[in-house]
């Protein structure tokens, strides 16, 4: 019995025992579940604030692109497309230098089409509705004297009814007077070039400069960008010429010449006729001298301070104190000067009896006009600088030697330079 006992003993502390470790089991599986729980719920806690992050995330990110497309949308609307032009080297064709004001907003609207056409055909990444800004820079008093004396004018003062018009036609359109250095409309355009290529609104350059080699430097930096297009006008100069290729290139004929702008010779070795008027002037008692009221008509001022003898004074020169130059008066009207210069007759023709041009002419001939039509054709003629200035010692020069506006209101664009203007009209001497 007592073996049996000690079994029974051993087989209940075996039984204790397993039951212990159930229990242990049984209590580490609770504990293991408690932490799954834990880790289940913060995982879930965790991933609801994730969700949350993610769904602010994703609302900024709506918002973020709702507001990227308001700023691209803000810059197609606020981009633009520059055209730089040289006019000093990119001369407008005849056909709308001579309509004046009308001819100018001709050749603003043919411009800014033809830019606008290329645009679209070429660079599509462009906006459709961009913005053409067009900037013309020349010297438009040697601009006007070139055409004179190129023959397309028959006054250098007829180019300023183009730019007039060529400024009206659209208000982002304008033909500026760069000054009278050489490399004024130049430095303009490069400035303004370097400034619109680091501008992020300016979608594309058009520039117009082909004849011009100094602008081989500023645009080497660039081959290849697909932001520039030239225009050509004359034919590359020659450094432009061996990298043209590289850049996108189209014409536009309809308005800028082909080839450059070249001045004739004037030959005055003709003696003029005399005017009634010219007679009258060297005849008179007293030196007279010119000026010019408000209204642009021309007035006498008699000055009684100096008499001279009358037809020894014939083809003679008059001059002032300091060996200056003066133009005689003469009497015509402002009226009278404006239909003169309406008619587009041949100074030279008409006041000296021959043209230097011969048959290249193209102003008119016919019969050489008298009276008051000559005396109104010779203020014509004079509405042009002599290039011999206040020193001109041709008696037989119908140019003009000084600006006869008192005052003059367009000193940073008249035809006439600064020593031309306000010079003493006082006679003291006579020369020939």
């Amino acid at each position: 019995m007592v073996c049996a006992a000690a079994d029974f003993e051993a087989r209940l502390a075996t039984i204790v025992a397993v039951e212990q470790q159930k229990s242990e089991l049984v209590q580490d599986l609770i504990t293991r579940v408690k932490l799954l729980d834990q880790s289940l719920s913060d995982s879930k806690q965790q991933l609801e604030r994730e969700r949350d992050i993610s769904d602010m995330y994703q609302k900024r990110d709506k918002a973020k692109d709702m507001e990227l497309r308001g700023i691209k949308q803000s810059l197609a609307q606020m981009s633009y497309v520059s055209v730089l032009v040289d006019g000093d080297c990119m001369t407008f064709v005849d056909d709308v230098l001579q309509k004046g004001e009308a001819g100018g907003r001709q050749a603003a609207r043919q411009l800014k089409s033809s830019i606008v056409e290329y645009i679209r055909d070429h660079h599509p990444d462009v906006p459709v509705n961009v913005k053409v800004v067009i900037r013309v820079f020349a010297n438009l008093a040697g601009l006007a004297k070139t055409c004179h004396e190129a023959g397309v004018y028959s006054s250098p003062v007829d180019l300023g009814y183009f730019v007039n018009g060529f400024n009206k036609e659209d208000a982002l359109c304008d033909m500026v007077n760069a000054g009278d250095g050489k490399e004024c409309a130049d430095e303009k355009i490069r400035a303004l070039f370097q400034m619109n290529m680091e501008n992020v609104q300016c979608a594309h350059v058009v520039f117009a400069g082909s004849a011009d080699n100094g602008y081989a430097r500023l645009l080497g930096p660039h081959i290849d960008s697909t932001r520039i297009t030239l225009l050509e006008g004359p034919p590359f100069a020659k450094e432009l010429a061996e990298f043209a290729s590289r850049f996108r290139t189209f014409h536009c004929p309809a308005v800028f010449r082909q080839s450059k702008l070249l001045r004739r010779g004037v030959s005055l070795d003709v003696t003029p006729p005399r005017t009634p008027a010219l007679e009258k002037t060297a005849m008179s008692n007293y030196a007279v001298v010119a000026t010019t009221s408000t209204d642009g008509t021309q007035s006498n001022q008699v000055n009684k301070s100096v008499a001279f003898g009358s037809s020894s004074r014939t083809g003679k020169i008059a001059r002032n104190a300091a060996g200056h130059r003066i133009d005689l008066p003469l009497s015509c009207t402002n009226g009278e000067v404006k239909t003169a210069r309406a008619s587009k007759s041949c100074n030279e023709y008409h006041i000296l009896g021959q043209c230097s041009y011969g048959k290249g002419c193209t102003f008119k001939h016919g019969t050489r006009v008298t009276g008051k039509q000559l005396e109104a054709l010779r203020s014509v003629a004079r509405l042009s600088s002599c290039s011999k200035g206040l020193s001109c010692g041709d008696p037989q020069c119908i140019l003009g030697h000084r600006c006869t506006k008192q005052p003059c209101r367009n000193r940073g664009t008249c035809f006439f330079p600064g020593v031309m203007h306000n010079v003493d009209v006082n006679i003291v001497s006579w020369s020939g």
